[in-house]
């Protein structure tokens, strides 16, 4: 089963709940992500 959960926070891609796993995380500030992006953005905050 795929249901839409919404899109991703940075690039507006859509993010799906696959036979109850979720395609993207939920950060700690509530938003979310698709998985490159997330990646992306621990990435860069591991660089400061």
């Amino acid at each position: 089963m795929r249901e839409r959960i919404g899109s991703c926070t940075q690039c507006k891609k859509s993010i799906y709940c696959l036979d109850g796993f979720l395609d993207g995380v939920i950060a700690e500030n509530q938003k979310l992500y698709c998985f490159p992006c997330y990646e992306r953005s621990e990435f860069e905050a591991s660089k400061t």
